[in-house]
């Protein structure tokens, strides 16, 4: 997932990618393994669960910008350069169609690859300018969702940038902003490195042992690895659940109390049954994403999130009803 590919490698930056990719498989297994009711629907959602993901994708993220200043040291080879990216961006729109296909109503439309392609160029704007300079863009990409957010980008477009006001329903979701904002600190942290001189024990190691080359392997070959180990666990834990059937577990009171007072307010606005008991899923299935299903069952969301919970409901409408 490096873009382009560096002349002179660091072993050790490709085992700390090969390293994020085994956080990365554990992961989507238990994404998997949630999919398939082998473990409680809810484990990837938790707080420790999400908070492990967001760490695993801005390892990636900044190594990638990380690794464009390492490739890009003797100047840009734009032919390498182009072909990498459209290796990344063509990964990205199978991964769009395929998941479309597989989970219409949550396809990824700008994931972590679709965040790589378009933070690297728009990285390639700082690989020259003032290294401070790419950590305040870093900064203010960071920030930005949090200060200019706004309802009229609930859309498409404005789910892409990471300004709208209301999460969009999708298995993944890495906006350029705040995503983007870890490739240019990933670049600009380089950038400031190089100028000091990267460290003996950075540029001396070396995987000899067997584990340290297989994560050096990985790290060297990290999109293969990305495209092709989820249809693989998808397999194998599909097989897992046909084997010996998925996990039965009584729905929790709380979620029965969710469901049934949901339906009920729905019922009010519409006699379609199914539809509301539809749409109530779908806003329980938004809330654990977002990671305010808690709040909202302890019926303490602050305004902001209460404006996330209706923008759920607005978008789960079109889609169920």
């Amino acid at each position: 997932m490096t873009l382009p590919a560096t002349r002179q490698r660091i072993p050790a930056l490709d085992a700390l990618r090969g390293a994020a990719l085994v956080g990365m498989f554990a992961f989507h297994l238990t994404w998997d393994l949630g999919f398939f009711r082998l473990i409680p629907e809810d484990f990837p959602y938790s707080a420790g669960g999400m908070g492990f993901g967001h760490v695993v994708a801005i390892t990636f993220l900044a190594l990638a910008g990380a690794s464009l200043v390492l490739a890009t040291r003797d100047g840009v080879d734009w032919r390498a350069f182009g072909r990498r990216l459209a290796m990344i961006a063509g990964a990205a729109a199978a991964i769009t169609l395929g998941t479309l296909y597989l989970f219409p109503d949550a396809f990824i439309f700008f994931g972590i690859l679709h965040c790589i392609a378009v933070s690297s160029l728009l990285a390639l704007a700082f690989l020259r300018a003032p290294p401070w300079l790419a950590l305040a863009a870093a900064a203010l990409m960071a920030a930005a969702p949090m200060l200019v957010a706004s309802p009229a980008l609930d859309n498409l477009f404005g789910w892409s940038l990471g300004l709208s006001a209301h999460p969009p329903r999708t298995n993944d979701w890495r906006p350029l902003m705040p995503w983007g904002g870890a490739v240019l600190a990933g670049l600009g942290l380089m950038r400031l490195a190089l100028a000091r001189g990267l460290p003996d024990w950075l540029t001396g190691w070396r995987a000899d042992a067997g584990w340290s080359r297989a994560l050096a392997w990985g790290g060297r070959h990290s999109l293969l690895v990305y495209l092709t180990h989820q249809p693989v666990f998808l397999a194998v834990v599909w097989l897992a659940a046909t084997a010996i059937g998925p996990r039965e577990a009584p729905p929790l009171p709380e979620e029965l109390q969710f469901q049934e007072s949901c339906v009920s307010a729905c019922a009010t606005a519409s006699a379609n049954a199914p539809a509301c008991t539809a749409l109530c899923g779908c806003v329980a299935d938004g809330a654990r994403a977002a990671g305010l299903w808690r709040p909202m069952m302890d019926n303490r969301l602050t305004p902001v999130q209460r404006q996330t919970i209706d923008g759920l409901t607005r978008t789960c409408a079109p889609q169920r009803q």
